[in-house]
């Protein structure tokens, strides 16, 4: 299969890059951490004055069934391709919507250097983190986080992500894309999960901006080269969810206690106040407590969401992927942390908003 892969691989750049010789694609593996759209990493070999280059690459191709289906892998190319000079995004060079190239839609990027830390907890129960790298990298994550929300997305072009009002459009533009995916899911959501969405509805916060927003800007979706006394983020991954809303809502997604890695810090770099006092600074953004707990309540529903349109893929045997099944085990656990936002279990709200 990757012998194959690389070949229309090499067909294709072949005549993106007409001014090298000997076109090669190599070292090509597909990381297994994804859940979403299919990633492959691989490498160009080229040939040019006499002299061989190597240059990385990963390509992201629409699956056949995934969690954030269905898919339009278009939009995403292009906002990457536009954010090419902002640090920390990676330069999308290249989208392909006919599946006779690669059997379906993708697009090729570049690769940045650095590992992706995962949200959890190792061996002995620390989190990804050593303090050292806490302290390096949550400043460095809050001001990358603050830079894409100050993009004039108006002067990128972004008119094409179809811009809410100022007002309560963008939030229940979110609330209603992810209650009709939870009934698209077909399967039952619990009394936990339909009390949230009532109050949700009843509280739909007014947002007086409107940025570009990750929609997945978190712990596991970051690239990240780890040096000697600290630590350098190096790369935004995953922007399936790019779109244009609220600031407040990838904050909220970002501190949710869902990404923490066993820790008591939000995104397992800083305490939740330190890390909003900071963001606000940072971002001149004056800090909305209602607001920010609406969308940390809608994150949970959010991942619900897209655990059941995972374990519907399973069901219906769109997919082998056994990772979609074990969903069906891991939304009691989202559930008791909805219960918990909204007080049903303790006085305080976890993750301090």
């Amino acid at each position: 299969m990757n012998d194959e892969l690389a070949r229309r691989l090499e067909r294709f750049l072949a005549h993106r890059i007409p001014e090298v010789r000997c076109l090669r694609v190599v070292a090509l593996e597909s990381p297994s951490e994804g859940f979403s759209q299919e990633t492959f990493c691989f490498e160009v070999e080229t040939e040019r004055d006499g002299e061989r280059h190597r240059r990385g690459y990963v390509a992201k191709r629409e699956p056949v069934a995934g969690l954030l289906e269905p898919y339009d892998l278009e939009p995403e190319f292009r906002v990457l391709h536009a954010l090419c000079d902002v640090p920390c995004v990676p330069a999308a060079h290249w989208f392909e919507a006919d599946g006779a190239v690669l059997e379906r839609p993708f697009y090729v990027m570049d690769r940045l250097e650095g590992e992706v830390p995962i949200p959890a907890a190792g061996p002995g129960g620390a989190g990804p983190f050593s303090e050292a790298e806490r302290k390096a990298l949550g400043p460095q994550v809050i001001e990358t986080l603050t830079r894409l929300h100050a993009i004039d997305w108006r002067s990128r072009g972004f008119g094409f992500l179809d811009p809410p009002a100022p007002g309560r459009e963008a939030a229940q533009r979110e609330l209603e894309r992810w209650t009709r995916r939870i009934v698209q899911s077909r399967l039952p959501a619990g009394p936990v999960v339909r009390e949230a969405l009532l109050w949700l509805h009843r509280n739909v916060p007014c947002s007086p901006e409107v940025t570009l927003v990750h929609g997945d800007f978190r712990l596991g979706n970051w690239l990240v080269v780890r040096e000697g006394g600290g630590a350098r983020l190096t790369g935004v991954l995953d922007w399936e969810m790019v779109h244009l809303g609220d600031p407040f809502e990838d904050v909220a997604w970002c501190i949710s206690p869902m990404w923490r890695a066993g820790t008591p810090y939000a995104a397992a770099l800083l305490p939740d106040t330190e890390f909003l006092e900071c963001y606000g600074r940072v971002a001149r953004r004056a800090l909305d407590p209602a607001r920010l707990h609406f969308y940390a309540v809608l994150s949970v529903v959010k991942m619900i969401a897209i655990e059941l349109t995972g374990l519907r893929t399973f069901l219906d045997q769109r997919t082998r992927d056994l990772r979609m099944a074990i969903f069906e085990h891991q939304i009691p656990f989202l559930e008791a942390l909805l219960a918990a936002l909204r007080g049903w279990l303790a006085p305080d709200r976890p993750g301090g908003v």
